[in-house]
């Protein structure tokens, strides 16, 4: 009984330190499934491939700023331009390919707006550019807004209800600039910026909505702390076009 007892002991053991062995192994296999961060900078950027090249889009919807909201219009030129139009104001944003800075003008709308634009032209306004200059162009808007130019380390993360990618930091160390895409299509998701000694917190929401398309998120939001800065929530769309368009035939207006 004694050496039964004593093999089935060993029996746990050995289970024991298998189970545990086995669970290392897996924790090294799902952080090895990260890819690097060039890679994910380099999938980013290939999303200029995808689709029509439009070459101006506009966006309409509501903007909100200081709790107050206005209809407004977001314009893109692509690549790299911007106008946020609200109240019969107007403020812009342009940058040229691979440069680290950007023109912004105001407008009267106010320093929220303006940053909101700033902030979120490079991320949505990348396309007509090859993917290579769309990787120079997130690359050197990232490192402009202080995150690590190697954007390593990268983290798993969640952004409300969809996994993301962290380039730049650990994805709870939200005092770091740092970059987020979504795992999936490696849109991007989140950026949180160095602003004059502060983190800015943009989020880009709701990509595939019918009112902004596949490339374009339907809803953009500045945070800094627990303060929504500005918000720009588009309902209606026009100019992106998507491959399908393009290869559409012309109508049949004829009548038998």
């Amino acid at each position: 009984m004694i050496g039964i007892a004593n093999i089935g002991t060993q029996t746990i053991r050995r289970a024991g330190v298998g189970a545990a062995l086995l669970a290392v192994l897996c924790a090294g296999a799902a952080v090895a499934y990260i890819p690097s961060a060039a890679s994910l900078l380099r999938r980013a950027a290939a999303r200029v491939s995808e689709g029509a090249r439009s070459r101006e889009v506009t966006l309409s919807g509501t903007l909100q700023l200081g709790g107050r909201a206005q209809n407004a219009t977001l314009k893109l030129r692509f690549p790299l331009t911007c106008t946020l139009e609200a109240d019969g104001k107007s403020a812009s944003a342009a940058r040229v390919a691979g440069a680290s800075a950007a023109k912004i003008t105001d407008g009267g709308l106010g320093p929220d707006a303006a940053d909101l634009l700033r902030l979120v032209c490079p991320l949505i306004a990348y396309r007509n550019q090859t993917p290579p200059q769309a990787e120079g162009s997130l690359r050197a808007f990232a490192v402009s807004v202080g995150v690590a130019p190697t954007l390593a380390p990268t983290s798993l993360a969640r952004l409300y209800d969809r996994v993301t990618i962290v380039l730049g930091a650990a994805a709870r160390q939200l005092d770091r600039p740092q970059l987020w895409l979504y795992k999936d299509s490696a849109a991007p998701a989140r950026l949180l910026a160095l602003s004059n000694g502060a983190i800015d917190d943009l989020r880009l929401l709701q990509y595939g909505n019918p009112a902004a398309g596949d490339w374009l998120p339907r809803v953009v939001e500045l945070w800094r702390g627990p303060a929504l800065r500005a918000r720009f929530e588009a309902q209606e769309s026009h100019g992106l076009k998507d491959a399908d368009d393009d290869e559409a035939p012309a109508a049949d207006d004829s009548h038998e």
